[in-house]
């Protein structure tokens, strides 16, 4: 075992957070999109890093499943649509829970911030501000999760958030927001009321009602695709003419 063994260099894990931050927020952005190759001197270069650091972050994101190994490349995770759904239904449980244990610690600065958050969210969607939306819907959940004090729980819902947030990208979902307001306001409700079992089942409502969206959306795509008129081939004149 050498000194360096026995005494890491804290330069190291900074770089490689540091590192593991700027990619994962490319990605999540989608300025890396799905499927994209990606390297670790590529990145590198990019992020005007050496490889040390970002190869420790890739490790990391491909453990995370952000990134993926496909045919001895590494490139950004793409998942279908069974793999959306697979990880919404995770997240419906996950984010029913975080609602069931922050209402009993809702205080009325808690509920201000939220409120606010809503408030945010309503006006975004009201006058079509996409961007504005996401992050406002975003936050709502965070804070709820925050509120709800369970680390472990916390880590969990991260990650399978990143999922969803990739699965969105990959398959093209862009759903209304609209009756998500309303859905939000129930969840609301149920927290200023400290009501934990109404919180949480307002929360399923909402996110399995999400899940009908997208799926409603989807079929709406295909039946659109298989509608669009095949173009046909025009056939080649014979040679010789008369």
């Amino acid at each position: 075992m050498t000194s360096a063994d026995l005494n890491p260099d804290p330069r190291t894990d900074s770089l490689a957070d540091s590192a593991y931050g700027l990619i994962r927020n490319r990605i999540l952005d989608g300025d890396l999109g799905v499927g994209a190759p990606v390297s670790v001197l590529g990145l590198a270069t990019d992020l005007e890093m050496s490889r040390s650091p970002v190869r420790n972050a890739v490790e990391r994101l491909l453990s995370e499943r952000l990134l993926r190994r496909v045919a001895g490349t590494i490139a950004v995770a793409a998942p279908d649509r069974y793999e959306l759904l697979d990880s919404l239904a995770v997240r419906t449980q996950l984010e029913a829970l975080a609602a069931r244990l922050a209402a009993p610690r809702i205080d009325e600065q808690t509920l201000e911030e939220l409120v606010v958050i809503h408030d945010r969210f309503r006006r975004a969607v009201d006058s079509g501000d996409q961007d504005g939306a996401r992050r406002a819907d975003s936050d709502f959940h965070h804070a709820i999760q925050d509120l709800a004090g369970n680390e472990c729980l916390a880590e969990s819902l991260e990650r399978v958030r990143t999922q969803v947030i990739l699965g969105a990208y990959a398959t093209a979902w862009v759903t209304s927001r609209g009756p998500a307001v309303l859905e939000h306001e129930r969840v609301l409700r149920a927290l200023e009321d400290q009501d934990g079992q109404a919180a949480e089942a307002a929360m399923v409502r909402h996110l399995d009602n999400l899940t009908t969206r997208i799926t409603r959306e989807w079929r709406a795509q295909d039946t659109a695709e298989d509608a669009t008129p095949k173009r046909r081939s025009t056939p080649r004149a014979s040679g010789g003419g008369r």
